[in-house]
């Protein structure tokens, strides 16, 4: 078998090229998500040539995201075949685009089955629309906005420096001290505690992941917070966010505010990835609301074995 190993923040040096080479634009080929999300889908990760395996167990099974990298993917696919069949299990790759179903059809042929993910389609956004909140469709945006500015007069947004992490701590807290205390009885409890443990992950190691943060603070308090990455070299992905609800707005004034800095800290993205929405309704609606000008097709692809 690959002796795929845990992906640590180390191995950005190496990791993160290879990831900007492809370029494919899902919140699945993010270093920081291979490392933050290492509590739930247990990424691990090999260099083969110049390009990177990845095996998770994912939702819907053990399973290999597209090799990413540069040069001929074809070697790399037969080694992850050969992989699954000494694990004993079935050949999944997931996160694969329409482009690479070709070549897929070329090596396997008949023996591939593609499967619809929409609940795992990312949500980008015109990076200008996001920072300038433009039209008559995000006029509620700019409502809220309003709202918020006029509650906290004092509200400004800044950078997130390390010296920041324990107050964006707290209210990551205080945040799921909350939305655990609704989920009594529900199945939200594990996933809550979950995304609580990656969110920790990257506000710990955030330099180290080559992530940018930005909050609002009011009076001293932080009100919200945010963290991200670059996914593609025209491609950021906003990876987490937390808002308190009792200050209504604060979800939008974050979003603009971080769009806005990372317009002027990186000229060259053009686009916000705002991820998955797992299929749940309430994300989806609010994902939505903001007129995504591209959804990130994708699939998840089964390969029999031959006979």
């Amino acid at each position: 078998m690959i002796a795929f190993s845990p992906t640590k923040p180390s191995d950005r040096s190496w990791v993160f090229p290879l990831l900007q080479e492809e370029a494919i634009p899902l919140c699945s080929y993010s270093f920081p998500t291979l490392v933050c999300w290492q509590n739930v889908y247990q990424q691990e990760i090999f260099r083969f040539d110049d390009r990177l395996l990845v095996h998770a167990n994912t939702a819907v099974g053990s399973a290999y995201l597209w090799p990413a990298g540069s040069g001929d993917p074809a070697p790399a696919l037969m080694a992850l075949e050969q992989d699954a069949k000494e694990r004993g299990e079935v050949f999944r790759l997931v996160g694969i685009l329409p482009e690479h179903l070709p070549l897929l059809k070329e090596l396997f042929g008949d023996r591939i089955e593609v499967l619809e993910r929409r609940d795992n389609y990312d949500y980008l956004y015109d990076i200008n629309r996001l920072a300038d909140l433009p039209g008559k469709k995000l006029h509620a945006k700019r409502n809220h906005i309003r709202r918020f500015h006029d509650n906290c007069p004092d509200g400004c947004f800044s950078p997130l420096t390390p010296a920041d992490i324990p107050d964006c701590l707290a209210l990551d807290h205080r945040w799921y001290e909350e939305h655990l205390a609704r989920s009594e009885g529900s199945d939200d409890k594990d996933s809550l505690l979950q995304e609580r443990a990656a969110m920790v992950t990257a506000l710990e190691n955030f330099e180290a992941l080559g992530m940018d943060g930005g909050l609002i603070r009011c009076n001293g308090t932080v009100l919200a917070f945010t963290l991200g990455s670059r996914l593609t070299p025209t491609v950021y992905d906003v990876q987490f966010e937390r808002a308190l609800a009792d200050f209504q707005g604060a979800f939008p004034v974050i979003n603009q505010e971080f769009s806005r800095y990372i317009r002027d800290t990186y000229p060259e993205i053009q686009y916000i990835d705002r991820e998955e929405d797992l299929g749940q309704p309430g994300l989806r609606r609010a994902k939505m609301s903001y007129g995504p000008d591209r959804l990130v097709e994708n699939f998840c692809v089964l390969i029999q074995e031959e006979h």
